[in-house]
């Protein structure tokens, strides 16, 4: 690595990291041509035309060109395994390499984050967000944005399919509601799932915000510069310090410096940066700019469980992934018309549910997955793809309790963290683990399922203790991708952003991304994400909301 070459190059606002909400914040922001804006990514362009296949995700979710391969530390409750985490690198973050299941989240969650003194974050206010940036025509205009850059569809209307509709009849006899759009403001029910994707393609953060923004003279991209720091004159962010082609570069920002490097990695840059906790620092020999005890610190994710069940018919992906000739004619259908197992990721409808009728709110989510294998990561025989026709009923816990923490390890940007999620910590969680497994066999045992049910594989029916269920948990356990938290948002000694997502005890710096989330917004981030990059933009620009809601 050679010395730091200081550049003569200012920018008005650098965003670091060009993945949900960072794309969408400097698409925003570049749409005023008198400010200037520099997008900083570590990874390259969506050039792999697996990226804008659905079912091409299975190519993309270990290959760390694409890819962030994070590792957790030992989870205590998860008989010390260690999961794999990865993260997208590449223009459209995560949006670029996930399952494209388009959800607001729970709109009690929303107001929760303004009864916590977040001050502008309730459902209604958010609400104009998601609905600014979306483009699903067939939702009530009044609630649901038509022309918005994020195209989003309904998975039932696209493309159905018998075993995706035996579920959501399944779920209707276990007594789980019908949600006609669970996106409206209505959040409990079971239905297709809406996905970020036009005609039978994925349509991610950077298609919506960046791709045709890309001749903005006042928007300039960077690609394969992974920023190291962020550089301080007194408690004023003024600049970065970025790594390319194995050279160090420093730019300025005449305005801000807002980063958007998600859950995993903004609150790295934080400590790299001199943010953090004072100890910690010392401890990484950075120099401290401003204690904050609080960055990296309350780091949640969902943990998903699932059980596997074969299917009577040849229905599901493990069929054409097992058979050439399936595979030539779903391949064809795709081609001409954009439809088939290739237009899923392999997720396709999902029930938010009560595991009993006398609580309040849903606590769980329970999604089929049109596929089954040893993991999540099964997606071709030399993974471990089951050789039957299988498909797999996974449930999360919507509002976890655990927390756990995110650091950097180094000063060096190119050390991976240490990290850990604490699932299954509390009690609690793991009630309701068991308890959504149980519904999950209520579910797959009512007749509309079952006649295209052969039989459960995994754990298997013989296993009913509770206690062989919660090992079976244990050992197979894996993260929904879901990661938020560690730049917490609030008014409290460990908060580390405001509700204008302004860092604490610094100037010229924000943090734009899930990992200002004070609690999880209920099932999928995606969603939430890109809306806070929008908000990010408005609240830069010093526009405090839109009225377009209702």
């Amino acid at each position: 690595m050679t010395g730091v070459r200081s550049s003569e190059e200012t920018f008005d606002y650098i965003v670091i990291g060009a993945g949900s909400a960072g794309c969408a914040l400097a698409g925003r922001l570049s749409e005023d041509h008198k400010h200037s804006v520099l997008l900083l990514e570590a990874g390259g362009w969506p050039n792999n035309p697996w990226i804008r296949v659905p079912l091409g995700v299975g190519k993309l979710l270990q290959n760390p060109k694409y890819a962030w391969p994070f590792h957790t530390a030992p989870e205590p409750a998860l008989n010390d395994k260690s999961i794999y985490w990865p993260r997208g690198k590449v223009v459209g973050g995560s949006s670029a390499i996930n399952g494209m299941v388009y959800v607001r989240g729970d709109p009690i969650e929303y107001d929760e984050w303004q009864r916590l003194g977040n001050e502008g974050w309730s459902y209604r206010d958010v609400a104009a967000y998601f609905k600014r940036m979306e483009c699903y025509p067939e939702g009530d205009p009044a609630l649901r944005g038509h022309d918005g850059p994020m195209h989003v569809i309904n998975r039932g209307s696209w493309d159905p399919d018998p075993l995706s509709t035996a579920f959501q009849d399944a779920c209707a006899e276990a007594g789980v509601p019908r949600a006609e759009d669970y996106n409206n403001g209505t959040f409990e029910g079971v239905s297709y799932l809406q996905q970020t994707g036009y005609r039978g393609r994925r349509w991610s953060a950077a298609d919506g915000y960046i791709m045709g923004a890309r001749s903005r003279a006042n928007l300039t991209v960077r690609t394969h510069a992974l920023t190291a720091k962020v550089l301080f004159e007194g408690k004023r962010a003024v600049g970065v310090e970025y790594l390319k082609d194995d050279k160090r570069y420093q730019v300025r920002a005449q305005g801000e410096v807002l980063l958007c490097a998600g859950a995993i990695q903004s609150s790295q840059l934080l400590e790299r940066s001199g943010v953090g906790d004072e100890n910690r620092l010392a401890k990484l020999g950075v120099p401290v700019v401003a204690h904050l005890p609080g960055v990296g610190e309350g780091l949640q994710d969902h943990l998903q469980v699932r059980l596997t069940y074969e299917c009577t018919q040849p229905l599901t992906i493990n069929d054409i992934i097992g058979s050439k000739w399936r595979g030539m004619q779903h391949g064809l259908n795709y081609i001409l018309r954009r439809r088939g197992l290739m237009s899923t990721t392999s997720s396709t409808v999902h029930a938010i549910a009560k595991t009993h009728p006398e609580l309040e709110r849903p606590d769980v989510k329970i999604q089929l997955a049109l596929i089954s294998g040893q993991d999540r990561y099964s997606r071709s025989k030399e993974m471990g793809i089951d050789r039957f026709s299988g498909f797999s009923l996974g449930a999360f816990m919507l509002r976890p309790l655990s927390r756990g923490s995110v650091h950097a390890t180094s000063a060096d940007p190119q050390c991976p963290p240490s990290m850990v999620a604490n699932y299954l910590s509390h009690e609690e969680e793991r009630r309701t683990y068991l308890d959504a497994l149980k519904f999950i066999r209520e579910i797959a045992s009512q007749p509309a399922l079952s006649k295209l049910l052969r039989r459960e594989i995994r754990p298997g029916p013989e296993v009913t203790d509770e206690e062989e269920l919660m090992d079976y948990m244990r050992k197979t356990g894996q993260t929904s991708w879901h990661p938020i938290g560690s730049c917490r948002m609030g008014n409290d000694d460990l908060s580390v952003v405001d509700s204008e997502l302004r860092v604490h005890g610094v100037e010229c710096l924000r943090v734009v991304d899930a990992s200002i989330m004070p609690t999880m917004a209920s099932s999928n981030t995606n969603a939430p994400a890109i809306m806070i990059g929008e908000k990010g933009a408005d609240l830069v620009r010093g526009i405090k909301g839109v009225n377009n809601y209702g």
